[in-house]
């Protein structure tokens, strides 16, 4: 089974275009800083086969691809993430595959386990968050992170997605009153934002 903390039909800023965003719930890293620190301790998720996910995604129409994120993607049963992912491959054969993880990609190469997963990934960012190094990188959390273009897709946007120091940031407030913030928020703004919901007493989650 797959353990999902959130998933999100339409999103603008964790990757190009607008995506269908899934965080997996659970992160042995527990990097200093992390944005998903609170999501990653709390034990609310709901559990998944394959095609459930699968066929969320294909019913969420207009999407250029798909976001994984977490927690660690690659912690979850990795047959089970690679199967999710080929099912998704077969019902909407142009949507793209973005894919965060901790573990460098040389790393994942290595191991048998993660490649039928790495095969349907058209862009990696792999790399632990590394507080010193967040200077505002657009799509990822500090500069140690790296963008691997497995596939075409978005090969000749390399320069543009390296060098590009831009973030945005979606927020919304859920049915039980719970704010939800998508995307790569900057230091200063998640300290000063949890500071001020902490003072009025709201509950956030940053994702």
């Amino acid at each position: 089974m797959l353990h999902v903390a959130r998933k999100k039909e339409f999103c603008k800023v964790l990757g190009p275009g607008t995506r269908s965003v899934i965080w997996f719930h659970g992160c042995l890293r527990q990097c200093p800083g992390c944005i998903a620190g609170t999501m990653n301790e709390l034990a609310e998720y709901e559990t998944f086969i394959p095609q459930q996910l699968a066929d969320w995604v294909k019913n969420n129409i207009g999407i250029e691809g798909i976001t994984l994120s977490g927690g660690e993607p690659f912690q979850q049963p990795r047959d089970e993430l690679a199967a999710f992912l080929m099912l998704v491959k077969q019902n909407v054969t142009d949507l793209s595959v973005l894919c965060y993880t901790g573990y460098r990609y040389e790393e994942l190469n290595k191991q048998e386990s993660a490649i039928p997963v790495l095969q349907h990934i058209d862009v990696l960012i792999d790399g632990e968050y590394r507080e010193n190094e967040d200077f505002g990188q657009r799509w990822r959390g500090s500069d140690n992170q790296q963008f691997h273009f497995l596939t075409k897709r978005y090969k000749n946007q390399e320069n543009e997605w390296n060098h590009t120091l831009e973030r945005q940031i979606e927020i919304e407030l859920d049915m039980n009153g719970k704010l939800l913030i998508s995307g790569v928020p900057s230091k200063d703004f998640i300290n000063k934002l949890t500071m001020e919901l902490q003072r009025r007493d709201v509950n956030v989650d940053f994702s």
